[in-house]
């Protein structure tokens, strides 16, 4: 037994009763008791004089720490005794009986020694000596592990799936970004070779009315002449004695009665242009190939049913119900000052939210002189006057005076030259793409698209303007998009 418990003694010798672990530069005091010099010196911490033992309790008027060089020896070859060398762990040693822990109590789950496993507290309890235990928690991990290492193989096994969707959803996206790409290019071409078909039968059909304008014109100017001769002559004869007048008055006679004003058929320029009837059918063709590409794309991105945050609203601003149109009032409105809202321009943003994907909405913008159309991020500042540029973080296109429509660029504003005054805008942004494009939905044509980077949360915005002495008192409304 004595042999058993030497190395058990020997770690006994070789421990620090601070630490309760192996001595490192071990120090001896002037009372005889070794420690740590890190434990020592952190147990005098702040102390002058009369430094306690705390082992003993004895105390010294000095420091007088000595370096114990032979104790460091024996405790290094204690470790290598040790059955698990290196450092040992707090708690080795029984707490109440400074005994080893030698038993596990599975009902604790806990390590004891053998008189904690002869106390009333764990008499009862099911005791198994530490070897077995930790034997039997060994085989309970390698199974967990086991467990584990299929949960991570499975794990890898997704990811790499996932991963592969990625690049399968890029090669699908590349081909359809080809295809439309190719189809948009037929289109162009067939939208070119019809425009230059149409403008040289326009041209032809011009030519022909305004060679017979020029017939007509040069055939009266020929009747005109000749008319103001007889007129000229006939004047004179009235101007003559009674004598002159009546000489050879029949051959003048002769000469008015023999007079033709030709009947010319005026050139009617309205509806000449005839060949605009074979273009409707062409027109259907393309509209037809055009309404075809668009249900395609509706499938691909999100038509949202947005609506006004009246947390956001101008005080001025006056909602609908259904939060569905704005108005600019002539009075001001008391509402919380909170920092969501516009105290300045007469703005509001929707309530709807986008952080990534494809969205598009429209709004109906009517009759109106001024209005301000787009979207921003979430984050700008809503006090003060406000500039519309995307280094501001607005994506805007406007409307001045009636007819001056811009895309409100950095550093310059971009003039937008239309066809046909818009009475609604499509809005379509794509989050990823990083593109906000604007529409005439009227004429399915495009306005304006913003290229940029986006990042963080992004928000439709709306301002009906001034009201400008009521020329422009009508509302914005956004509609109900649908396929």
């Amino acid at each position: 037994m004595a042999g058993e418990n030497s190395p058990l003694e020997l770690q006994d010798e070789t421990t620090c009763s601070i630490c309760l672990d192996y001595f490192t530069d071990p120090v001896l005091t002037d009372c005889g008791h070794n420690f740590c010099y890190s434990c020592i010196a952190r147990c005098w911490e702040g102390i002058r004089t009369n430094f306690p033992c705390p082992q003993c309790r004895v105390l010294s008027e000095q420091r007088n720490l000595r370096p114990n060089r032979q104790l460091a020896n024996v405790t290094e070859i204690a470790k290598n005794l040790s059955p698990c060398s290196g450092r040992r762990h707090k708690g080795s040693l029984c707490e109440a009986h400074k005994e080893s822990l030698k038993l596990f109590c599975e009902d604790d789950q806990t390590l004891i020694c053998l008189v904690c496993g002869k106390s009333r507290d764990h008499r009862s309890h099911t005791l198994t000596p530490v070897e077995e235990a930790v034997q039997e928690y060994k085989e309970r991990f390698e199974n967990y592990l086991e467990l584990l290492r299929k949960e991570v193989e499975e794990i890898w096994i997704f990811k790499s799936s996932e991963k592969r969707k990625v690049k399968q959803l890029k090669y699908e996206t590349e081909i359809k970004r080809k295809k439309i790409v190719a189809d948009f290019g037929k289109l162009h071409q067939f939208l070119n070779k019809e425009k230059q078909s149409l403008l040289s039968k326009l041209e032809e059909e011009e030519k022909k009315i305004l060679q017979r304008i020029r017939e007509n014109v040069t055939r009266l100017e020929e009747q005109s002449y000749s008319l103001l001769q007889l007129i000229s002559e006939i004047e004179e004869k009235c101007q003559q004695s009674d004598t002159e007048l009546l000489k050879d008055i029949k051959n003048t006679l002769n000469r008015y009665e023999k007079v033709e004003i030709a009947e010319l058929d005026a050139v009617s320029t309205e509806g000449r242009i005839s060949f605009h009837l074979s273009y409707p059918q062409q027109y259907l063709i393309l509209t037809k190939m055009v309404r075809k590409f668009r249900d395609t794309l509706s499938a691909e991105f999100d038509l949202v049913n947005v609506t006004l945050d009246p947390q956001t609203a101008h005080p001025n601003l006056i909602l609908s119900e259904d939060r569905k149109s704005v108005t600019l009032g002539d009075t001001r409105h008391y509402q919380p000052d909170n920092h969501e809202r516009f105290d300045t321009c007469p703005c509001i943003l929707a309530s709807e939210i986008f952080t990534s994907g494809r969205h598009y909405w429209e709004v109906e913008v009517g009759d109106k002189t001024a209005w301000d159309l787009g979207i921003c991020k979430a984050s700008v500042s809503r006090k003060g006057q406000i500039t519309y540029t995307p280094k501001k973080g607005y994506w805007a296109v406007v409307l001045r005076n009636g007819n001056e429509y811009l895309a409100c660029t950095s550093p310059y504003s971009t003039e937008l030259l239309l066809n046909l005054k818009p009475q609604a805008v499509g809005i379509f942004l794509d989050y990823e793409a990083g593109k906000i494009s604007f529409y005439n939905v009227q004429e399915e044509s495009h306005l304006f698209t913003f290229t940029d980077s986006f990042t963080g949360k992004l928000q439709p915005f709306f301002s009906p303007c001034l009201k400008e002495e009521g020329r422009n008192a009508g509302a914005l409304r956004i509609q109900v998009v649908s396929n």
